[in-house]
């Protein structure tokens, strides 16, 4: 790949883990539904003038409206949901680590759910790797009894696998379009989680501040709308199987940012189950990328993702 297109991908991992530091950051300050609430309300605007701009509009049938709302649940809802119950607890880059995850996830869900998509020794090989990490991650924690970090861990890994769920549900379902797609995701977790919060929560007891709502709109902007495009131009210019490196950085990176910006340490069982992660993740993927590298086409897009 050119210089170009490696900052593109580093960008694209950093814009992934920025949106578990941002979270981790309001998280002490909002409760966890009204949170994922808060993202999806002030991103779906953005995402409909995006897609005006485009002069794209909303689905008009009912195979596509509901594609859209069941990948929203796998995509946005249950995922932001559990990111935000799980850091009230654990640390942003041990967050990151779980993510890390997801392509995984999406393998051996793919492996259930799809007929065409079958695990062979290689990539069971992977995924049992990156299982192996899990546990180191989560170990300590169980032995000394399942307390509350080691839910919090457990329901944080409910985010990556609904998410591998979601985008094999997509896989199955007729296309849509990617802008479509992803801001009417947005628009349905806006209409999904802002009534549970106002149930569950009722966020206008909460006292707001100038810097609250500026976190809101970094959050926004940065940690929710910025990765979706530019993982879509990632695709667009160096095609799937290169663009998915980008997850393999996520993790680090979130460390990094919790280590600098939080103050962050982790301990060596979660560094060494994010090595194990990572090792799982090329096993599956390392050897496929270096064949196509050459001759990968680059492919019409992906939907949002969420972190």
């Amino acid at each position: 790949m050119t210089l170009r297109q490696w900052l593109l991908l580093v960008a694209t991992a950093a814009s992934f883990a920025s949106s578990i530091l941002i979270n981790k950051v309001l998280i002490g300050q909002l409760p966890p539904l009204t949170l994922a609430a808060a993202r999806v309300l002030l991103a779906a605007p953005i995402a409909l003038a995006v897609l005006v701009a485009l002069g794209r509009a909303l689905p008009r049938t009912r195979a596509a409206l509901r594609t859209c709302v069941i990948a929203s649940l796998g995509v946005i809802v249950i995922p932001y949901c559990t990111l935000a119950f799980g850091q009230r607890t654990i640390p942003g880059g041990l967050s990151g680590i779980l993510y890390s995850m997801m392509p995984l996830f999406t393998l051996l869900a793919a492996h259930l759910l799809l007929h065409d998509e079958r695990l062979g020794p290689r990539k069971l090989l992977g995924i049992l790797v990156g299982i192996a990490g899990v546990t180191v991650v989560i170990g300590p924690s169980l032995l000394g009894g399942l307390g509350d970090h080691a839910i919090a861990e457990l329901v944080t890994l409910c985010g990556p696998l609904a998410y591998a769920v979601g985008m094999v549900f997509m896989r199955r379902s007729p296309p849509v379009d990617p802008v479509v797609l992803t801001a009417t995701m947005f628009l349905s977790g806006a209409c999904i989680l802002t009534p549970i919060a106002l149930v569950v929560e009722q966020p206008w007891h909460l006292q707001a501040d100038g810097a609250l709502a500026g976190w809101l709109l970094v959050m926004a902007v940065v940690g929710t709308i910025m990765p979706a495009a530019l993982n879509y131009v990632l695709v667009q210019r160096v095609g799937a199987t290169r663009a998915s490196v980008s997850m393999f950085l996520m993790p680090m990176i979130a460390v990094l940012f919790g280590t600098v910006f939080l103050g962050e340490r982790l301990g060596l069982n979660a560094l060494a189950g994010m090595a194990l992660i990572l090792c799982g993740s090329v096993i599956v993927n390392g050897a496929a990328a270096v064949r196509r590298s050459d001759a990968e086409p680059a492919p019409g897009g992906t939907a949002a993702s969420a972190r």
